[in-house]
């Protein structure tokens, strides 16, 4: 997949999240994130790409579901799950 098709990936995953889902709708949201990671995208790329799609949202689960993955990638996360750390 492509950096393109990934981050559809995310929003897709996001759109159809629930609260019974959410859980799982993350840890998949992440691990897509690792990919564009791995891919060797900038990490400031990654963020405004889903930056402007949240700011289009109204508040719910997928407007928290997209913070999330921001949050991933800025490290407003646990630090295990920081995508985007300096090694």
């Amino acid at each position: 997949m492509n950096s393109e098709e990934i981050l559809a990936q995310i929003k897709k995953i996001c759109l159809s999240i629930t609260e019974s889902s959410y859980d799982n709708g993350i840890q998949q949201g992440y691990e897509l994130l690792i990919q564009l990671h791995d891919l060797g995208l900038e990490k400031e790329t990654i963020y405004q790409a889903l930056f402007q799609y949240y700011n289009g949202l109204e508040d719910g689960l997928l407007r928290d579901c997209m913070a999330d993955m921001m949050d991933f990638i800025v490290g407003w996360c646990s630090p295990d799950k920081y995508v985007w750390k300096e090694h």
